[in-house]
C-alpha cells in the first residue's frame, strides 16, 4: 500500500501480513519472537509476556529470520504494546526488494494470499 492516497487506514510502507504457519522469527539476544507483519521500517511480533519485557521506548537490535533470504539484521525503537503484540519502528529495517520476495513466496504458498 502506498501513502498519499488519502484514506485513513492507509500505511506509509508496504506490509506483509505472514499467516501463523509460516510466520518468520525475530531473534532478539536469546529471546525469538513470531512476527505478525513486516514493512520496510517496521514489525510486530508476538511476545508470550504482552511485551513486559520489552517496553516503549525501548530499543532492540535484532535479526529476522525470513523463509526465503539470509536473515536481516534490524534495529528500532517499541512504540505501541497490544495484548501479546508488540510494534517496533524500524531505524534499520528490511529493503524494499525483500519485502516483495517475502509476497512472492506467500502467494506462492498460500491460497488466496493477496
Amino acid at each position: 500500500m502506498l501513502s498519499g492516497m488519502g484514506h485513513p487506514h492507509e500505511r506509509a510502507f508496504y506490509r506483509v501480513v505472514f499467516p501463523r504457519f509460516l510466520r518468520p522469527n525475530l531473534r532478539i539476544g536469546n529471546e525469538s519472537y513470531p512476527v505478525v507483519d513486516l514493512s520496510e521500517h517496521g514489525v510486530r511480533f508476538m511476545s508470550p509476556l504482552g511485551g513486559g519485557d520489552l517496553p516503549i521506548g525501548a530499543r532492540i537490535v535484532g535479526v529476522i529470520d525470513l523463509p526465503t533470504e539470509q536473515p536481516v539484521d534490524v534495529e528500532g525503537i517499541v512504540v505501541r504494546r497490544a495484548g501479546n503484540e508488540v510494534a517496533v519502528a524500524l531505524a534499520r529495517g528490511v529493503p524494499f526488494g525483500v519485502m516483495l520476495d517475502q509476497q512472492r513466496f506467500l502467494q506462492q504458498r498460500v491460497l488466496g494470499f493477496r
